[in-house]
């Protein structure tokens, strides 16, 4: 059924809108995180407000707001003075804001205040959280209780490969006035706005594959605000950083504030070229350390060799003479010796050139009976042998009648004389009745000759 009494869609928002008016016709504070954020050229700020639940992190409210060139103007640059940071997503804001309804673009606020000061201290707390838990976590300073290399030569170089940080950290790396050589690797990734952290992250996870190839990581950005450096108070990579197996060094270029970064990085410089200059000066340090100990173990040797020197020097002369002394011993010894010598080899030779002749003589008579000897038993050998010879000629000869006879008695002439007969099939010798079968040709071979047959 149709109501006697019916609205337009205008109407009834217009109705909406007077009512609103009319019930909140005051502004109000009111605390809320920014969603999304855009200013147009016409400096008008547009935004998407959110709350969450603070258990589980879920939106549970959500606004446009708008914040007029005018506000932009004046509110903007205040704001940013104050906190350091640039209106962004993540971002909570207490704003003073009245309600607006327009019939065609529905409900808003319109902001027309923002107090820096509680943002200043929600980033402050969002910090100070972000720090408690890796404390909590027990990482804060596992990557300062790394060793530091005393020469840092090999660095993973982690920044953006546009930034002037980066050209300022190579150009002092590779111009300096040293002459050392460092091993300098870029892993590009992006050094500010909400993706940076990954950003880095994953940059580390590239560094953590090639572990082995480096004594270090250095993370280098040039200046800028605090809402440019804001990702490096992040939880997810400085908790990753932390527990980081090389030693990490920051040069990100503000002097005023430490990043959660640079708490929990090994070293922390100021700056990208402060960051070289720190990496060349441990390098100038370890060689003058270096010559340090070269002159002392230098100056040490010089001392000790002249100190040998002397004491050679004095032994020297104390063994020269003792030398001589000896030699003038050894001398008169060596003479004495030599006169007993030559007597002892006279009588020695006289003594031998006797026992000679006899031995020679002996040697004479014993060779003589020795052939004599030999020859008797030869002869006897002699004649041994021809009677074994004799013995086994006979005995071979009559093996050999025998071996004669035997064969004669066995010879198929002989047998087929004494009226045996050999029958042949197919010039094989039947030996038995199963060798043959019927119709089978047979050879008959006699004494007297040879028959043929048919086997039937």
């Amino acid at each position: 059924m149709i109501a006697q009494h019916t609205l337009t869609l205008f109407e009834l928002l217009n109705n909406v809108r007077t009512t609103l008016k009319s019930a909140f016709n005051q502004t109000f504070w009111v605390v809320a995180e920014i969603m999304e954020c855009n200013i147009n050229r016409n400096s008008h700020c547009y935004f998407e407000l959110i709350e969450k639940d603070a258990n589980s992190d879920k939106p549970i409210a959500k606004a446009r707001a708008t914040m007029w060139a005018g506000n932009t103007m004046s509110i903007l640059p205040y704001f940013e003075s104050v906190t350091g940071q640039t209106l962004h997503p993540g971002l909570k804001l207490l704003m003073r804001v009245s309600i607006e309804m327009h019939e065609l673009y529905g409900l808003s606020l319109n902001i027309q205040d923002i107090d820096a000061q509680y943002t200043l201290g929600d980033i402050a707390q969002q910090r100070a959280k972000v720090i408690a838990q890796l404390e909590a976590d027990g990482v804060i300073d596992m990557n300062k209780q790394l060793p530091l290399p005393l020469v840092i030569q090999r660095v993973a170089v982690i920044s953006s490969d546009t930034a002037a940080g980066w050209g300022d950290f190579k150009n002092q790396i590779e111009n300096n006035g040293r002459g050392y050589n460092f091993d300098i690797e870029l892993f590009p990734a992006l050094m500010q706005g909400d993706s940076a952290a990954q950003s880095i992250i994953s940059a580390l996870e590239k560094i953590y594959d090639r572990i082995d190839d480096f004594d270090a990581v250095a993370i280098i950005r040039g200046g800028g605000s605090k809402s440019d450096l804001s990702c490096f108070d992040k939880y997810d990579l400085t908790y990753y950083a932390a527990q980081f197996p090389l030693p990490i060094i920051t040069g990100i270029g503000h002097e005023r504030d430490n990043s959660v970064l640079d708490m929990v990085a090994n070293v922390r410089l100021k700056t990208p070229t402060a960051l070289a200059s720190f990496m060349i000066d441990r390098a100038a340090n370890f060689e003058q350390l270096l010559t340090e100990k070269c002159n002392f173990i230098l100056n040490s040797a010089k001392r000790k060799i002249e100190t040998q020197i002397q004491f050679i020097e004095h032994n020297a002369q104390r063994f020269s003479f003792a030398v001589k002394s000896n030699l003038t011993q050894r001398q008169e010894q060596i003479a004495n010796f030599e006169v007993r010598s030559k007597r002892a080899i006279r009588s020695y030779i006289d003594a031998h050139q006797r026992k000679i002749q006899m031995l020679g003589q002996q040697f004479q008579f014993a060779t003589k009976m020795q052939l004599s000897t030999a020859q008797n038993n030869i002869e006897r050998i002699k004649q041994s042998l021809k009677m074994v010879v004799n013995q086994k000629f006979e005995f071979e000869r009559n093996r050999l009648q025998r071996l004669e006879l035997t064969i004669d008695k066995y010879n198929p002439r002989k047998i087929l004389e004494r009226g045996y007969a050999i029958v042949l099939a197919k010039g094989k010798v039947v030996k038995s009745p199963t060798d043959v079968a019927s119709g089978d040709e047979i050879s008959i071979k006699t004494h007297g000759g040879v028959i043929e047959g048919i086997v039937k």
